[in-house]
C-alpha cells in the first residue's frame, strides 16, 4: 500500500489500485483493498474476493486482452457503467 496516498474505504467496498512503477521496468502493480460490511455473509465476501483477485489477476496475465476490453466498453453497445475520478 501506498503509505503516501491512504485509501480510504466505506463498508462494504472492494477495489483494485492499478499504481505506475517508476523502477527501469516502467511496468505496474496491482492492490486490491476489502472492507466488509459487519453483516456480510461468506458467501458475498468470497465473490467480492474471487471478483477482485480475477480482475487483478486477468490484468498481468493478458494485459492486451484486458486493454481491448476496455476499448470496447467506450466503443460497443454493451450498457456499461464508467466513472472517472
Amino acid at each position: 500500500m501506498s503509505e503516501k496516498n491512504p485509501i480510504n474505504l466505506n463498508p462494504g467496498d472492494s477495489a483494485v489500485i492499478v499504481r505506475h512503477d517508476n523502477s527501469d521496468d516502467s511496468g505496474f502493480g496491482i492492490e486490491i483493498y476489502h472492507h466488509p460490511l459487519k453483516s456480510m455473509s461468506d458467501e458475498d465476501l468470497i465473490f467480492y474476493t474471487l471478483l477482485t483477485r480475477g480482475m487483478a489477476f486477468q490484468a498481468t496475465i493478458d494485459t492486451e486482452a484486458v486493454l481491448e476490453l476496455g476499448e470496447e466498453s467506450y466503443t460497443g453497445d454493451e450498457n456499461v457503467a464508467l466513472t472517472h475520478h
